[in-house]
């Protein structure tokens, strides 16, 4: 990579967290449009951020839909079509059962059963049945008269002797009846939003899927089991915008930021849409889905949802002019949640020893660790430096980079695949910690 790719490169990393925020617009009962800049729900009103800056709040119940525009698909380059594989030429072929395929295999390989019983039985030498003791026992004999007690219940159960004085119930004004239901109350990470009653607010998009605003509404609702049209189930406040990152775009995905509460807490929710469903592939992952993830965990689920939503769109095809290094960072940086989730952190690429020394003379207040055991951490990352490799595998290409973070002053070694099939996968190992301007 050339000098000048690099610094460009160092420019989009500053412009990481810049969000441009698309054209958004309310629709109101009597006809009229009101068009801003930003639309935001807080409570039982809508707030519009008007061009200007200002922000004028309409009642829920004068809004008949919102709409939500994002800018258009730029043209493909000379010589390529966004689209799905297509048939050039001659007659479609369809594809072929794999159970066919498998035929020609036969039946699987069963090993022969042994000349020689080589079982071993063991056998007990000791007879329960026998009664060894039998001539030597001493036996008691019957009593002639018989002492046994039997106790007789005066009580007659037959007979109700509280029928004066018992209470009688009345059912239930409320049915209190119990029905199970999950108990691990997870939600799932991407939902079919189905078509809402007519004056819902923005139900779906020109192509039929849902709408950006319907997806955050599904990913923020309080009890999952409940339709996110109740009111008492959504979120006290929430905001949608569409994310023009710089660092995001070689991705190729339209991707869109939600912010709304969950169990009192802001958190964000990143997602795309992929043939009518609504996919997490960013932001606070575990908050929204309702588990306690690791980071590393939470980096899987949204590699695998982001792998779905590319895989709609033919895999993972990097665009022309896309450097691999670059592709590989923003897919590391948005499944990351403390990158693209409600802490911000900021996610670097090392890619010169002198950018490493650079983070490494940053030395902030709040580090716990002593200068002495600082000062190891940056060596033990200065020994493991190397620069950003692209290596050519079997079943696609190998990515390697270190990066920097700014929660703990992490270290890593990332390493992307990038397979032929379509398919990114990522992992990282930590070289060194508390490194930089960094919190703990």
């Amino acid at each position: 990579m050339k000098l000048p790719a690099r610094k460009a490169l160092l420019a989009l990393l500053l412009l990481a967290t810049s969000l441009a925020r698309a054209s958004s617009s309310l629709v109101l009962t009597d006809g009229q449009v009101i068009k801003g800049t930003e639309v935001a729900r807080q409570g039982d009103s809508y707030l519009v951020t008007m061009a200007g800056g200002n922000t004028v709040a309409f009642p829920a119940a004068l809004v008949k839909e919102i709409k939500f525009e994002d800018d258009p698909q730029p043209a493909a380059a000379p010589g390529f079509v966004n689209s799905k594989p297509q048939n050039l030429a001659g007659p479609p072929i369809p594809p072929q059962d794999p159970s066919q395929a498998l035929k020609v295999f036969g039946a699987p390989t069963e090993w022969s059963k042994s000349a020689v019983d080589t079982t071993v039985v063991l056998k007990d030498a000791y007879d329960p049945n026998a009664d060894v003791m039998a001539g030597s026992r001493s036996t008691w004999s019957k009593s002639a008269v018989d002492t046994t007690v039997v106790l007789k219940d005066a009580f007659d159960p037959n007979a109700n002797v509280m029928a004066g004085s018992e209470t009688k119930w009345a059912k239930n004004a409320v049915d209190t009846t119990w029905h199970p239901t999950d108990g691990f109350g997870f939600k799932p990470l991407s939902f079919k939003v189905a078509s809402p009653n007519a004056g819902a607010p923005d139900a779906t998009t020109a192509s039929g899927g849902p709408a950006p605003w319907n997806c955050a509404e599904s990913f923020f609702v309080k009890d999952a089991d409940r339709p996110a049209t109740e009111k008492d189930n959504q979120s006290p406040s929430l905001s949608v915008r569409s994310v023009k990152s710089p660092l995001y775009a070689s991705l190729g995905l339209p991707l869109y930021e939600a912010n709304g509460t969950i169990d009192g807490a802001p958190r964000k929710a990143v997602f795309t849409i992929a043939e009518g469903t609504c996919r997490l592939v960013g932001g606070d992952a575990d908050a929204v889905i309702g588990l306690n993830l690791s980071s590393d965990h939470a980096m899987a689920q949204d590699a695998a949802s982001l792998n779905v939503a590319l895989s709609a769109r033919g895999g993972a095809r990097i665009p022309p002019g896309v450097d691999k290094v670059d592709y590989a960072l923003a897919f590391v940086s948005l499944t990351d949640p403390l990158v693209s989730g409600s802490k911000g952190a900021a996610l670097k690429l090392i890619a010169k020893p002198e950018e490493l020394r650079s983070l490494a003379g940053k030395t902030g207040g709040t580090c716990a660790l002593s200068k002495g055991k600082r000062r190891k951490e940056e060596r033990a990352a200065s020994k493991s430096f190397a620069l950003p490799k692209i290596t050519a595998g079997k079943d696609g290409d190998v990515v390697t980079f270190l990066t920097w973070s700014s929660v703990g002053g992490m270290v890593y070694r990332d390493t992307v695949v990038l397979a032929h099939g379509g398919v990114v996968s990522a992992k990282r190992e930590i070289l060194a910690s508390h490194v930089g301007d960094h919190k703990d």
